[in-house]
């Protein structure tokens, strides 16, 4: 395994991040370029609206009659005395780079006795400290301005609720880059920034597919990239989404309503044109959440270094995410129905350390592929996760019935699932756990033994009539949720006691040093009498 040397004490990297150390000078501009922006945007279109009320003498509120006066005034004086204009325009910016200064000047960073300290500050002071011991991952961030100017920010990520990130903000990008590799190797997260396979080794020597991208490998920190998602096909899974077909049908509709009312076609579009202002509010929501979308997740590519996998994303700002292997808790596959024609599916991970966020709107941490084929979602699932089978995930997504060793819902699940009781189950292998729903769209969530956090069984009032009963397998919050609902009773019990003494089994043979590999198939079907 190829890994990078710790820093030795003493060295120049090391005395750098001990001293206090200064932003880059455009750092003040950059924090405030999108404010600013719209702020002069905002002062503009009421200045030229203004002029053009002025001018036109449009009707105007009583109280507006001073306000306009004033307006003529001021505008003529400026435009009579040059002077004054120029003095008013070199105050104002000599003002702006005041305070900008200021905020640079304030703005220091340093890493000293175990901690990563930033202040920041000259009015109202703000001192935060992270310690090492406690960061979770460091990744790279380049917003739009950012890459106009050359700039980057690191983000700290430490253990912590939504408030945990310390953003450096911002850099040069070689700066930016020299600072995470030096904070990686203090914090001792080795793991994240060595690749496994040594250097110049063509990228898919594993054996995943390379599609779209460069056979050189990238640099050490990097690893070597194994797939990238085309930018095409992300549009195209984009805009087929449920929001974007829902908008679909209620246009078809309205123009099928409006043809029948009018009966001309001319008087159809004319009608369907005045009920446009109606779905504009949604249909202005859904373009948002969309563009959004397309935005998070373009120009993907996914690296591995043999101990965690890199993931860079992003149209406008781009992003570097860093998700170590060993902090993976759960692995997850779906597949919309409105992509099941395309043979598409999008794979998500639960990840220690890192929040969820239900609305999805920041889950670029949990997104390992956000859309690909079913073969290259199986490779990514088994560079994550070595030990699982391909073949055994590929049943699970597109299998129905018990072979393979599935166990399915009670056939009396049919009351409240009719489309998917049939395919909907669960099965236990030595390494994990996998469970599949949904018949329209498709689900599989896999959680290994030694991770299961606890165990939770659960009935309904008519689940209790019709003896049925469902078993959630707790992670830690992610967007994958391992649960099976509708088992029979007997079927439940059993498998919350075997699943119980399966995960405190991996759990003893993880902390005796064996791989996931090394655990004994016995453990499918533990003694019930043994305890843990």
């Amino acid at each position: 395994m190829t890994e990078p040397n710790p820093l030795p004490q003493g060295s120049t990297s090391e005395r750098d991040l001990a001293d206090w150390q200064h932003l880059h000078p455009l750092s003040p501009i950059l924090r405030g370029g999108v404010v600013g922006v719209a702020i002069i945007g905002y002062a503009a279109t009421q200045f030229i609206d203004d002029i053009f009320r002025s001018l036109t003498g449009g009707s105007k509120d009583p109280g507006d009659e001073a306000a306009d006066q004033s307006l003529r005034e001021g505008l003529g004086f400026l435009f009579d005395h040059s002077l004054a204009t120029a003095a008013v325009i070199v105050t104002g910016l000599t003002i702006v780079g005041l305070f900008g200064w200021l905020a640079w000047r304030f703005a220091k960073f340093r890493v000293a006795d175990g901690q990563i300290e930033f202040r920041k500050g000259w009015l109202f002071r703000e001192h935060r400290q992270v310690p090492l011991e406690r960061v979770q991952a460091i990744e790279i961030s380049r917003p739009l301005l950012a890459q106009i100017t050359g700039l980057s920010q690191v983000i700290v990520q430490s253990a912590g609720g939504g408030d945990s990130q310390l953003k450096l903000a911002f850099l040069s990008s070689g700066r930016a880059d020299e600072v995470r590799r030096e904070l990686l190797a203090l914090a001792g997260r080795r793991d994240e920034a060595g690749p496994r396979t040594a250097a110049g080794a063509p990228a898919g020597a594993d054996g995943i597919p390379t599609e779209g991208s460069s056979p050189h490998p990238l640099s050490l920190d990097e690893g070597h990239e194994v797939f990238r998602v085309p930018n095409g096909r992300l549009f195209v899974a984009t805009i087929l989404h449920g929001g974007t077909i829902f908008l679909g049908l209620v246009m078809l509709l309205a123009a099928a309503v409006a043809l029948a009312a009018y009966g001309s076609r001319f008087e159809a579009l004319t009608g369907v044109a005045l009920a446009l202002p109606a779905l504009g509010p949604i249909a202005l929501g859904i373009a948002v959440n969309r563009v959004g979308e397309l935005l998070k997740h373009g120009n993907f590519r996914l690296a591995e270094t043999g101990t965690s996998v890199r993931i860079q994303h992003g149209l406008t700002d781009k992003r570097t995410n860093t998700v170590p292997l060993h902090r993976i808790q759960a692995v997850g596959m779906v597949q919309p129905l409105w992509w099941r024609p395309l043979g598409w599916w999008r794979v998500k991970v639960n990840v220690a350390g890192v929040a969820h966020d239900p609305t999805g709107t920041n889950d670029t941490e949990t997104t390992v592929l956000p859309v690909g084929n079913l073969q290259q979602a199986l490779d990514v699932l088994t560079l994550l996760d070595p030990v699982l089978s391909a073949e055994d995930l590929r049943r699970a997504a597109l299998g129905e019935g018990t072979e393979g060793g599935w166990t399915l819902v009670s056939p009396r699940a049919r009351r409240f699932d009719p489309l998917s009781w049939r395919r909907a189950g669960f099965a236990a292998t030595p390494h994990s756990v996998m469970v599949r729903t949904g018949r329209l769209s498709r689900k599989v969530s896999v959680m290994p033994h030694a991770r299961v956090q606890s165990l939770t069984m659960a009935q309904g009032p008519l689940e209790r009539r019709l003896d049925l009963a469902g078993v959630t397998l707790v992670s830690t919050p992610g967007p994958v949720s391992v649960s099976i609902a509708h088992l029979d009773l007997e079927t439940a019990t059993t498998l919350l006691r075997e699943e119980s003494a399966r995960a405190g089994a991996a759990r003893k043979f993880a902390r005796s040093g064996c791989t996931s590999a090394d655990v004994p198939s016995q453990l499918v079907t533990p003694d019930p009498h043994d305890e843990r």
